[in-house]
């Protein structure tokens, strides 16, 4: 009898499947249904691998000052580093994240770096900051660096004398006569700030003996001014020194000195001896 042969296409031995996209790499011996996904997975695509990104870039500026502060329009060596060679660089002031009004731009060189002198006036300011673009941000930004405004130094007024002893000269007994001397030389410094003026007076007591005994004053003494001075100054009138006070010298800011030659006029006959007075300076602001 003739075997009846079953049709259809048969499979090779030794051909393997090959598996779809989302196929499993381990063959199955059975047939599988059409339509059927497989309850436990077998056949469906896993999770899809992505590549991960890459890591953000590091900002290397950095900015360093000259100094750690100074007063109001000192002007600070700000030093850049880390930036884009050729880039256009900000220095400026902050208060805290708020911008202030001192600022300088200036260009990186070759190697990404920058020095500049930034004035800084506004006193607001309490660091200073470099940065690429329009404003700072931290990816193209320095600082940043810490710097203080001192107050401003308000000067003074103080006058300084070269000796505070003044000798006059000797008149002979009898004749009468005048008694020459100076006064120290008097320097005036005016550092205020905003300027003013200033009065240099003098006041001089009467002349008495050293020993009451032998010369209890000196009657009929006359003594007298004669001022000159040098620097931002005006000499006062010449005349008659006195416990009411005279006027030396005025002036204005700046440096000034002031001499006053002081002579002592004595009657004939006055007691012979040593006498003295005290003589007062007074420097006061107009």
């Amino acid at each position: 009898m003739l075997a009846a042969a079953a049709l259809g296409t048969p499979a090779a031995a030794d051909e393997e499947p090959r598996p779809g996209p989302c196929a499993s790499s381990a063959s199955s011996a059975g047939a599988v249904a059409d339509g059927a996904d497989g309850a436990d997975g077998a056949g469906a695509c896993g999770p899809t691998a992505t590549a991960a990104p890459p890591p953000p870039l590091m900002n290397l500026r950095h900015v360093t000052l000259g100094a750690a502060g100074g007063r109001p329009g000192a002007r600070v060596r700000v030093t850049a580093v880390g930036f884009t060679p050729g880039a256009a660089v900000t220095v400026e002031g902050r208060a805290g994240t708020a911008r202030t009004a001192d600022r300088v731009r200036a260009t990186a060189d070759r190697y990404g770096a920058l020095g500049v002198e930034l004035p800084v006036a506004d006193r607001a300011t309490t660091g200073v900051v470099a940065y690429e673009g329009p404003s700072w941000t931290a990816p193209r930004g320095a600082g940043p660096a810490p710097y203080a405004v001192s107050a401003p130094d308000p000067g003074a007024l103080t006058m300084t004398q070269a000796g505070a002893a003044v000798t006059l000269g000797t008149v002979a007994y009898g004749g009468g006569g005048a008694a020459p001397g100076r006064i120290g030389t008097v320097t005036v410094k005016d550092t205020r700030v905003g300027g003013g003026g200033w009065k240099l007076t003098a006041k001089l007591t009467g002349f008495t003996g050293r020993d009451a005994a032998d010369a209890p004053d000196a009657p009929g003494a006359v003594p007298s001014w004669t001022a000159s001075c040098r620097g931002g100054c005006t000499p006062g009138a010449g005349g008659a020194a006195g416990p009411d006070g005279a006027v030396l010298a005025t002036g204005g800011g700046g440096t000034a000195t002031v001499d006053a030659a002081l002579t002592l006029t004595l009657p004939a006959y006055t007691p012979p001896g040593a006498y003295r007075a005290v003589l007062t300076l007074t420097l006061v602001p107009s």
